[in-house]
């Protein structure tokens, strides 16, 4: 009979359908938590001209009027390549500050994290600026210092601006920094402690990504909780039924 409470009629069927699509849904959300957070890194190409057309990035040595005027700044100290080899480049740090890639002489207030880096590097070592183009998660761009430390008994460090150092080059500053997250991007080299020869320019997210177990663990027990409901709302009501 149409309605009845046995479950075999056309009100049973749409519980059926609805318990179905609870379930379905509840795990399409539990798989899709994960994912909502990756987001697609721009190319090497895309980032570094995104930079040299901007004229509102954070931390920048140029002020242009307009991003024309900005362009043509640019071509006119070199090719592409060459540009963003010099941006990329470490600038040895010495009494007087980091020498600049663009200009001689070096800033008059010390960058945070260089007298860290110092301290860090003892009496015989030695400290590089190495600049870093971010992308931060809300499109805004920014050139941020690192320091890296050769001491000299070979052992190499990052440091960053808030004076913590990280040891494992840019995978190790990537695994635990503070001062960029996973929804960062940077463009970077490989290579980050290395002050010679040539390094692959990479684009990769300024932190590594949270580990999506906890996700995927959550997500299955809310499933379990979600059956367990269903099939003590079903019990609970056979029993109703058997006992009229």
């Amino acid at each position: 009979m149409i309605g009845s409470d046995d479950g075999r009629g056309l009100a049973g069927a749409f519980r059926r359908v609805a318990r179905a699509s609870a379930v379905r849904v509840a795990a399409v959300s539990a798989l899709a938590l994960p994912l909502a957070a990756c987001a697609t890194p721009p190319t090497t190409r895309e980032m570094f001209g995104e930079y040299v057309r901007s004229t509102d990035v954070v931390g920048d040595e140029f002020q242009s009027a307009n991003s024309q005027a900005r362009v043509a700044n640019f071509a006119s100290m070199g090719s592409p390549e060459e540009l963003i080899g010099r941006l990329m480049a470490p600038r040895p740090c010495d009494a007087s500050g980091c020498v600049r890639p663009w200009r001689e002489g070096g800033s008059s207030k010390p960058p945070a994290g260089l007298d860290a880096a110092r301290a860090l590097s003892g009496p015989n070592g030695k400290v590089y600026e190495r600049k870093i183009l971010v992308k931060r998660d809300d499109d805004k761009l920014e050139l941020i210092s690192l320091y890296l430390v050769h001491k000299a008994d070979g052992t190499k460090l990052l440091v960053d601006s808030k004076k913590e150092q990280h040891t494992g080059g840019l995978n190790g500053f990537r695994e635990n920094n503070d001062v960029l997250g996973s929804d960062d991007f940077m463009l970077v080299t490989r290579d980050i402690t290395a002050v010679s020869g040539k390094s692959e320019i990479v684009v990769v997210s300024g932190h590594t990504s949270p580990s999506r177990k906890p996700w995927f663990i959550g997500g299955g027990i809310f499933l379990l909780a979600v059956a367990a409901l269903w099939v003590i709302v079903r019990r609970v009501r056979k029993a109703r039924s058997a006992g009229t």
